[in-house]
């Protein structure tokens, strides 16, 4: 047979290589990792809330009759870190940070506080509305919490 000559495929012989051929194109598309260039929405969140964590916690007697209400934020805001990090790491990831040692936390003056709050308010408002699901809930319960603190423990 010449090399140039016409194949003669069956009915099934082509339904079965066609077959085949998006099997292996289905297959390989599943097979590659998805490249994002855009960072989890996440991870801005929980960075504030840990800093606000750590840094909240350390009110002392500076900060006058704010000292409880900073302290009660500090442990909302723990609670929010300890949950976004849930979400961000997912439940396959146990590893516990080995926590590096470095200078006490100071807590900022309640109007740097405040200004802060915002801002964190703000961003996970967007998050929220930026993404679905789990993530969405999360960031808009942090939004809440951070304007709630804001307008009534800090006012």
């Amino acid at each position: 047979m010449h090399p140039s000559a016409p194949v003669v495929l069956s009915r099934r012989q082509f339904a079965v290589a066609a077959a085949g051929v998006a099997g292996l194109a289905v297959a390989g598309g599943c097979a590659l990792p998805t490249v994002t260039d855009r960072p989890d929405p996440l991870l801005g969140l929980l960075e504030a809330a840990e800093r606000d964590a750590r840094e909240l916690a350390a009110a002392d007697a500076s900060h006058g009759d704010r000292v409880d209400a900073l302290r009660r934020i500090a442990d909302v805001r723990r609670v929010h870190a300890e949950r976004l990090t849930a979400i961000v790491e997912g439940p396959e990831d146990d590893a516990t940070p080995t926590p590096v040692p470095s200078a006490p936390p100071v807590c900022p003056p309640a109007d740097e506080v405040r200004s802060r709050l915002r801002a964190d308010a703000a961003d996970a408002a967007g998050v929220a509305a930026a993404t679905e699901g789990a993530e969405a809930e999360i960031a808009g319960a942090v939004s809440a919490a951070c304007t709630a603190a804001v307008e009534v423990e800090l006012a």
